[in-house]
C-alpha cells in the first residue's frame, strides 16, 4: 500500500510538470501525422496482396468509420509505387520525425541535457520516427484493428493455408506477446530519445507504466471502434474523428509521464547510492 501511494505521488508531481501542458498535444499532433506513411505502407501491402482499393475503403470505413475513411482515402488511393508514393513517404515521414525531435528535446530537459548540433538531432529523430512507426503500426494492426483484419483475411480466403497461417499469427500477438513487443519499442524510445548514455535498466519504471496505460487505453478505443460510441450522441458524424484524435492524445499524455518517472526513479537510485544529494 505504501508503494502504491508512493507511486501515485510520483505521478502526480510528475504532471504537475510545466511541460506536461504543451508536449503531449504536441506529440499527439505529430503522433497523427505519422498514420500518413503508416497507412500508405498498409495500403501498399494490401495492393500487394492483390485487394482492390473499393475493399480497402471498406475495411477503413468499418475500422475506422466514415469520417476518417473518407480523410485517409486519398491516400489509399495512391495506385501504383511511382514518384508520388515516395513523395507522399518521404514527406510524411520528415514531419512525422519532428514529434521525435520534440521527444529528444523535452528528455533532455527534463534530465538537465544540453541539446546536440540539429543535425545531428534530427538524424536521430529519423532513427526514432521509424520505431515509432512500427510501433504505431503494430498497435494498429494487432491490439486495435486485429479483429477487423481476421476477419477481412477470411472473407478474402485468399488460400486456405494462407489464412489458417495469418489467422494463427494474429491470435499468437494477442496478448502478453502483444504487451512485451510494445513494452520492448517504448524502452527503445526512452532509452534512445535523451542526448546521454541511459542504462536501459533505468528506463524500465517509465517503460512499463506506459506499456500498461497503452494497453488500457487502446482496449477502450478498440472496443469503440469494434461495438459502437456513445459520444455519437454529441458529435453526431465528428464521433470517430473525436475518439481518433482523444485516444492519440491520451497516449501522447502517457508517453510524457512515463518519460517523467525515469528522470524521477534514477534521481531516486542516485539519492539511495550517495551520488547525489537533492530535495528534487
Amino acid at each position: 500500500m505504501k508503494r502504491f501511494k508512493a507511486f501515485l505521488k510520483k505521478v502526480l508531481s510528475v504532471m504537475t510538470r510545466p511541460d506536461m501542458a504543451i508536449l503531449p498535444g504536441q506529440l499527439a499532433f505529430f503522433f497523427v501525422l505519422s498514420v500518413v506513411p503508416i497507412v500508405t505502407l498498409i495500403t501498399y501491402g494490401a495492393s500487394f496482396l492483390h485487394l482492390s482499393v473499393d475493399f480497402i475503403a471498406n475495411f477503413l470505413e468499418k475500422a475506422f468509420g466514415s469520417e476518417v475513411a473518407e480523410l485517409i482515402m486519398p491516400i489509399v488511393s495512391i495506385p501504383n509505387v511511382n514518384i508520388g508514393f515516395f513523395i507522399t513517404i518521404i514527406i510524411g515521414y520528415y514531419i512525422a520525425s519532428n514529434g521525435a525531435a520534440s521527444i529528444i528535446i523535452t528528455s533532455n530537459a527534463i534530465y538537465g541535457i544540453d541539446n546536440t548540433s540539429f543535425a545531428r538531432r534530427r538524424f536521430k529523430a529519423l532513427i526514432m520516427t521509424f520505431i515509432i512507426v512500427l510501433l504505431f503500426m503494430f498497435i494498429l494492426i494487432v491490439p486495435v484493428f486485429g479483429n477487423h483484419i481476421i476477419n477481412m483475411v477470411k472473407y478474402v480466403n485468399m488460400n486456405e493455408n494462407i489464412t489458417k497461417i495469418l489467422v494463427f499469427i494474429f491470435n499468437l500477438l494477442k496478448g502478453p506477446v502483444a504487451w512485451f513487443i510494445i513494452f520492448f519499442f517504448i524502452k527503445l524510445i526512452y532509452t534512445l530519445a535523451p542526448d546521454r548514455k541511459l542504462e536501459s535498466t533505468n528506463v524500465n519504471y517509465g517503460a512499463i507504466f506506459t506499456t500498461v496505460m497503452w494497453i488500457i487505453v487502446t482496449a477502450m478505443y478498440s472496443y469503440y471502434i469494434n461495438h459502437f460510441a456513445n459520444y455519437a450522441l454529441f458529435y453526431g458524424g465528428l464521433a470517430n474523428i473525436v475518439m481518433l484524435m482523444l485516444w492519440v492524445y491520451f497516449l501522447a499524455f502517457i508517453f510524457v509521464i512515463g518519460m517523467a518517472l525515469n528522470q524521477k526513479e534514477e534521481i531516486s537510485k542516485l539519492e539511495k547510492t550517495g551520488v547525489i544529494k537533492t530535495n528534487n
